[in-house]
């Protein structure tokens, strides 16, 4: 029988940690948690549960940290995930199955598995996936390498598994607290190259492309992928990648039209495989008006994303995060045709993967208004997508100016958190334009004492420019209260 170690190195994960546990629980006979110096709650949270907490002190290495996390393992194989990361739990349910039967196999080391980064800021949004091995044997012979961006040492006689069946989610690509961990690892890159008398490693390349990327230096990060193109054969496995950062850095660079194509072009060209290069390229014709040649490009890659899928490589499959927009541009163009019901088709296609698109939502529901349906329909058939109380909030807020009577009011129902601007837009809709204007009324009356009360408890003078933003009334009231209190 296998025993299962779970392992995770953490600094101020008190947020994470907690379910990182309780998802290793499930499926670990052993959990070590490796703390490199938290300050908030993260040690408490972890004693709390069944672990074995460990203390390391930070070297800025997180190979380092990892390789003494794998030392306390006894378990036969390891589960190293992210104190922000966790396996799906149909996943899970695999897990041990799939590890028992493998365990014979002595020539496999380890087990590839489709990570999945989402931003839960955004509803979960798909950002990217990519392929990692985050299961494998507890043997002296695998230990980490590299002080950022830490990479497994796989033996030349050893092979790694792709098993299709485990899921990782990634939460740490949050636009809050992506920026201060592509700060760090600059930092530690930095650091390393220094180290190493300035010499830069084909793999370096890449990382300071990713690094500049992320923090919107467009310049220095297409600088850094044409170098590690020129690297090729050392980065083959991250062809892909880099030219997806080179075209990427180009768009959002603002290069001139000819540079951006060419990109494109040579991308393509590289990466035949590879459909995302087709829908970028089209969505970019599209924005500049290109209608025809865009839906060629874009009609042309998804057909092409049909077939990756069903090849090994499909697993990695990153193309989700251009669909919802590939299929609301597809959705314009039939609109522009004439081609309604085609349109509308596109738009629920897009709708299907990401539900939270305020731009395709309101498209959708102005050509079905178009079409005529009643807004009873249109209710029915927004239920069909959406949780009528969980995403209330959104339908309401997304089609406000484009709701009819019956679908505005209906979803406001749902909501349990109605504003005061929620009321009066509810007075509206009704043209009750009355009620509407005495409720905005109190609200504009209420906002004047609150500022009166500050200015006074701050003792602002009377000839600041809030006295001028008042009414004369109210000015006369902020004298009087100014009298009271001396």
């Amino acid at each position: 029988m296998i025993k299962i170690t779970a392992c995770v190195i953490v600094k101020n994960e008190e947020k994470c940690i907690g379910r990182w546990l309780e998802s290793v629980e499930s499926y670990a006979d052993e959990i070590i948690v490796v703390d490199t110096g938290s300050t908030d709650g993260t040690v408490e949270i972890v004693k709390t549960h069944k672990a074995q907490l460990y203390t390391f002190a930070w070297t800025g290495d997180f190979s380092a940290a990892k390789n003494y996390a794998l030392e306390k393992a006894t378990g036969n194989w390891i589960v190293f995930l992210d104190a922000d990361e966790y396996f799906l739990p149909e996943s899970v349910n695999n897990l041990r199955n799939i590890l028992a039967g493998i365990h014979p196999q002595i020539g496999i080391c380890g087990v590839m598995c489709r990570l999945v980064n989402i931003d839960t800021e955004q509803n979960d949004k798909f950002i990217g996936a990519t392929v990692q091995v985050r299961v494998f044997r507890n043997t002296p012979k695998l230990r980490y390498y590299g002080k950022v961006h830490e990479a497994l040492t796989i033996p030349k006689n050893k092979s790694v598994e792709l098993v299709k069946e485990l899921e990782i989610i990634h939460t740490g690509y949050t636009a809050s607290i992506i920026r201060k961990k592509i700060e760090r690892n600059l930092k530690l890159l930095q650091e390393k190259i220094q180290d190493n008398d300035g010499k830069v490693t084909p793999r370096d390349y890449r990382y300071l492309m990713d690094c500049y990327y992320g923090l919107g230096e467009y310049e220095k990060s297409l600088f850094y992928a044409e170098e590690a193109l020129k690297q090729a054969n050392a980065i083959k496995d991250a062809k892909d990648h880099i030219f997806m950062i080179k075209v990427s850095s180009c768009l959002f660079g603002q290069k001139p039209y000819h540079t951006v194509i060419a990109a494109f072009d040579e991308a393509m060209q590289a990466c035949p495989s590879v459909a995302d290069f087709e829908v970028m390229k089209g969505l970019y014709l599209h924005d500049q008006k290109n209608y025809l040649e865009a839906e060629t490009c874009i009609r042309a890659g998804l057909l092409k994303h049909k077939q990756y899928q069903l090849t090994p490589d499909g697993v990695a499959d990153n193309l989700e995060r251009f669909l919802p927009n590939a299929y609301m541009v597809l959705g314009r163009i039939q609109d522009m045709k004439g081609k309604r019901a085609e349109a509308e088709k596109l738009f629920i296609q897009g709708l299907e993967i990401q539900r939270y698109q305020p731009r395709m939502l309101r498209e959708l529901v102005q050509a079905l208004r178009e079409d005529g349906l009643p807004d009873d329909d249109i209710i029915v058939f927004l239920n069909h997508i959406y949780d009528k109380k969980k995403d209330a909030r959104f339908l309401v807020d997304t089609l406000r100016d484009h709701l009819g009577k019956t679908i505005y009011l209906y979803y406001l129902h749902q909501c349990g958190d109605k504003t005061l601007e929620d009321e009066i837009n509810s007075f509206l809709v009704a043209k009750r334009l009355d009620a509407a204007a005495l409720m905005a009324a109190g609200r504009l009356e209420w906002l004047y004492k609150k500022g009166i009360n500050a200015a006074v408890a701050l003792k602002l003078p009377q000839e600041c420019t809030l006295r001028v933003l008042l009414p004369e009334v109210y000015r006369q009231k902020w004298q009087e209260e100014v009298g009271r209190d001396e």
